[in-house]
């Protein structure tokens, strides 16, 4: 059962939600049925030696679909042409809560870590604030913003934007901005994306809590995990690859960054990433997680580059500012 969940979860990319959903969910959970399967292989190295090879292949078979989620590049000292950083605040809840001097505390800390990134070229804010934003432009008052106040996305970038738009998904709270940017080296497409939302972190986090599989609540929460990412999954689906058809048109350099709210082993992912590199792939270190939930190496923040970079380094800043961990690359342009 477990080598064939986790098969099931290397087919996922190739299967759109919209047609079959179920492939989302194991892809979903592959770090589960990932550390599953080498907990069979040290089982049946101590227990019966020649049954370890079937869960040993599988993961193997499945090596690409790991980096994704673990990478061991080295970070490059290159300062590159273009530093970008791509963050969902949560609406910085977080350091709302707490006494007064908590609360302050908190608050400093949001502005020392912005001033900390001042190198930062183009910032992407997902459920930002005007409090965030406010921050920003204090910083680096010279900054050029294209925003939409009511989905709380922006994109503030430190050279001049030349033309700008949304694409239009259709809802209140998810959004995609994008901003054709002029830099030294050349025009930048940049996108910010936040993509629908899965709303499914309180089942997960009760599920696994309580998890007694005797009791009918926890096939009642199971059910309605299920549920909801079968119907987010296919939303997000459409969403990518409006993204993706939209970016397609474009005649110079993009960039697409953002919270896609799917794992590597998704459909989602495979529609935005395509031709484009996933910077963590090419530049990252270590394990890439970016969401701060109860759902294990959860990595679904990215930034996408075209063939037109060279990815010198990217990071993972693990601040407790959000439920999402910001990530930054640099990249340097490739010349022709």
């Amino acid at each position: 059962m477990l080598i064939i969940g986790l098969l099931l979860a290397y087919l996922s990319p190739y299967f759109n939600p919209n047609e079959y959903w179920i492939f989302s969910m194991f892809g979903l959970f592959y770090p589960v049925l990932l550390f599953a399967n080498i907990a069979m292989v040290l089982f049946w190295m101590l227990v019966e030696f020649k049954y370890l090879f079937a869960s040993l292949i599988t993961i193997f078979i499945g090596w690409s679909h790991l980096q994704g989620f673990v990478n061991f590049s080295a970070l490059s000292d290159d300062p590159g042409d273009l530093t970008v950083m791509t963050y969902n605040a949560n609406f910085f809840y977080s350091i709302q809560k707490g006494s007064k001097k908590e609360k302050k505390n908190k608050r400093k800390g949001v502005s020392d870590f912005f001033a900390n990134h001042k190198d930062v070229d183009i910032f992407c804010l997902q459920e930002s604030s005007k409090f965030s934003k406010d921050i920003l432009k204090n910083l680096l008052p010279d900054y050029h913003v294209h925003e939409i106040p009511k989905r709380a996305t922006f994109i503030i970038s430190r050279f001049p934007i030349l033309s700008n738009g949304e694409i239009d998904f259709g809802t209140l709270t998810n959004s995609c901005l994008w901003a054709d940017i002029k830099t030294p080296s050349g025009k930048v497409r940049i996108y910010t994306a936040h993509l629908q939302s899965n709303k499914v972190s309180n089942d997960a986090a009760d599920v696994i809590e309580n998890a007694n599989l005797q009791e009918k609540k926890t096939w009642n929460g199971i059910r309605g995990i299920l549920n909801k990412y079968s119907l987010t999954s296919r939303k997000r689906a459409r969403q990518a690859q409006m993204i993706a058809d939209h970016a397609a048109k474009c005649s110079h350099k993009t960039i697409i960054a953002g919270d896609v709210n799917d794992p590597p082993t998704s459909y989602t992912y495979s529609r935005l990433c395509g031709d484009f590199q996933d910077s963590f792939v090419k530049a990252g270190a270590g394990i890439g997680t970016t969401y701060a939930g109860s759902i294990p190496m959860l990595r679904i923040d990215y930034i996408f580059v075209d063939n037109d970079f060279e990815v010198e380094s990217f990071e993972v800043l693990k601040e407790d500012y959000s439920d999402h961990y910001p990530v930054k690359g640099v990249y340097s342009f490739v010349e022709e």
